[in-house]
């Protein structure tokens, strides 16, 4: 796959960072930081590639909870790093149709509600016991619609809720005339985005610096 572009990349960190009530990330020379400042993340440095702007960044850095994230494979970024940076699962930049779609009901038991928080709007669906069953959040910034945290709790999956969810957040995208829809997805979860109509763009890959 070709190299991303960086601005589309800052689209999508943008919006994850309005999603996760964190600072707007800053140019970092060739790539970007978010000040996290969370127990298990202070900090992510994000680039295109993992070129010498990545390893010049990754040479420099000796504290944990520090994430350096690429539009790379996760082998790609093994090598381009010293050893004691550990690699996370892969994960995949997706970009979602832009199109509208009927919308499916709950099924019986589960309700859909709408909230916002953060600079998120969020979609939840709660089962009859109170249950939180399903979730996820879509930020509206910049003509783009960022999806973020799309998750389904164990006792309720294969219920179809994950696409429930993305059906509502595709709805509020589609309301606000927005047509670019972007996510980063777990190896779990392309599958059902892919079912949705969305693409890989590029692997996504993460390393960071544990406590010793």
């Amino acid at each position: 796959m070709a190299t991303i572009d960086l601005a589309l990349i800052e689209r999508w960190l943008t919006g994850w960072s309005l999603s996760r009530g964190v600072p707007a990330p800053l140019p970092y020379g060739e790539g970007l930081v978010v000040e996290v400042g969370m127990p298990a993340q202070l900090r992510r440095y994000v680039f295109a590639d993992a070129g010498q702007a990545l390893q010049a960044c990754a040479e420099r850095i000796h504290d944990p909870y520090i994430f350096l994230k690429a539009a790379v494979e996760p082998e790609a970024l093994r090598r381009a790093l010293p050893a004691r940076w550990s690699i996370e699962s892969p994960g995949y930049l997706m970009a979602g149709p832009a199109q509208a779609r009927h919308q499916v009901a709950p099924p019986p038991g589960y309700q859909l509600v709408r909230e916002r928080q953060h600079g998120a709007q969020v979609v939840r669906v709660i089962h009859e016991s109170q249950e939180l069953a399903a979730s996820g959040r879509v930020v509206l910034h910049g003509g783009c619609a960022i999806f973020d945290q799309i998750e389904t709790a164990e006792s309720h999956r294969r219920r179809g809720l994950g696409s429930l969810v993305m059906q509502a957040l595709d709805a509020i995208a589609e309301e606000a005339g927005i047509d670019e829809r972007l996510l980063v997805a777990t190896e779990d979860g392309r599958a059902l985005y892919m079912r949705l109509g969305w693409r890989v763009i590029s692997p996504w890959s993460t390393a960071v610096l544990s406590a010793a």
